[in-house]
């Protein structure tokens, strides 16, 4: 081979070492281009929900170990706060229907009442009977109703009666009611019961202190009327 064809072989060679060389960087320069590229791409729909998810679950996880009645700061009551709200609403209005209720039911007995004092100024002690008696089918919890009552089944004699009224009083209204004992001490005499009578006129005077001199006078026209 002449040296001319060897140099031009050389030459062409090297030519295309360099081509191959220039080729292989571009190919190095490329990748780095792509991995760059990757490297700044934004999450895709998978990876922000799967940090949403973590977020979430430490979100959880915050609400699992807060004490136990503390309260969150972004809490601002919602539906729980109006429950309440219309809870105590709802309370309200069933108090002030229960008062209507019992004023009413007061103003019928009030009636019934004043009938009944009628009936007994004019001895009528039967129809009073039945007007106290509807007078307290609509307030049950007057010691008057039942006092009044009382007195009334003692003027008709009927002492087991009357007794049966001032005990209801004395054990379920108002255990120092005065004509309540008085009441009483008098039925038991009428039935010829002196431990109970004495008993009830020595409670009669232990609970109204202040009023002895009645309770005396009033043993004193037991005795008389007896």
């Amino acid at each position: 081979m002449a040296q001319g064809d060897m140099d031009e072989d050389f030459l062409n060679f090297e030519s295309k070492v360099n081509q191959v060389m220039k080729l292989l960087e571009d190919m190095a320069a490329a990748n780095k281009s792509d991995a760059e590229s990757a490297a700044k791409k934004p999450e895709t729909k998978s990876e922000i929900n799967q940090d949403n998810f973590i977020v979430n679950v430490r979100q959880d996880r915050t609400v699992l170990n807060r004490k136990a009645g503390q309260k969150d700061p972004s809490d601002s009551g919602g539906p729980q706060q109006m429950d309440k709200y219309t809870f105590m609403q709802q309370m309200e209005q069933d108090a002030a229907e229960r008062t209507k209720i019992r004023q009413e039911r007061e103003r019928i007995a009030q009636n019934f009442r004043s009938m009944g004092n009628d009936a007994y100024r004019k001895q009528n002690y039967e129809k009073a009977i039945q007007m106290y008696t509807k007078a307290i089918e609509h307030v049950k919890d007057s010691p008057i109703l039942y006092n009044n009552r009382a007195l009334c089944y003692l003027k008709l004699r009927n002492s087991k009666r009357a007794i049966i009224d001032a005990d209801y009083v004395i054990n379920k209204l108002d255990e120092k009611n005065l004509r309540s004992w008085l009441y009483r001490a008098a039925a038991y005499l009428r039935l010829g019961d002196e431990k109970n009578y004495e008993n009830s006129i020595k409670f009669a005077k232990k609970n109204n202190t202040k009023e002895i001199s009645y309770i005396t006078a009033f043993q004193e026209k037991l005795r008389t009327d007896f």
